[in-house]
């Protein structure tokens, strides 16, 4: 499983040093919605290399959360960004080991394959409503904020 982590950390450095913040911020909604597509391949019980390659590039996506610290310096208040950020990180981390445990009580119980394979479906399902959700109520607020590049 370091292979996620792996990724996250190759896929944050890469999109923190190539990518503008603008395009950080484009890119966070699509990027969210398919980062958990390569963990769909578990379906097909791959070996080691391949499920280390699925798991890199699942990580990789990871990335979408420098889009989502634009969004905050650009809409927080700077008095309050400090605990924005920090609501926003623990929030994540919480939600990430959450989703580790029960990922892992689900593979014990069913599998690692099938564990995998229903986290991609259930987390894509979960980060594309979500995205729609953003998508419908963006620029409600009187700003006209085009979050997914359009």
């Amino acid at each position: 499983m370091c292979a996620l982590p792996v990724g996250a950390i190759a896929g944050e450095l890469w999109a923190g040093s190539r990518l503008r913040p603008v395009t950080r911020e484009r890119v966070a909604l699509p990027l969210v919605c398919v980062t958990l597509l390569p963990c769909l391949g578990y379906a097909l019980h791959p070996g080691l290399a391949v499920s280390l390659l699925l798991l890199v590039v699942s990580g990789a996506g990871s990335a979408y959360t420098l889009g989502l610290d634009q969004w905050i310096v650009r809409d927080v208040p700077e008095e309050l960004r400090g605990r924005a950020m920090t609501l926003l990180t623990a929030g994540l981390m919480t939600f990430q080991g959450v989703g580790m445990a029960l990922a892992g009580v689900a593979a014990e119980l069913l599998g690692v394959a099938a564990a995998v394979t229903g986290a991609g479906v259930l987390g894509t399902v979960a980060c594309v409503l979500t995205a729609l959700e953003v998508r419908r109520t963006e620029g409600r607020d009187g700003a006209d904020h085009d979050m997914t590049g359009r």
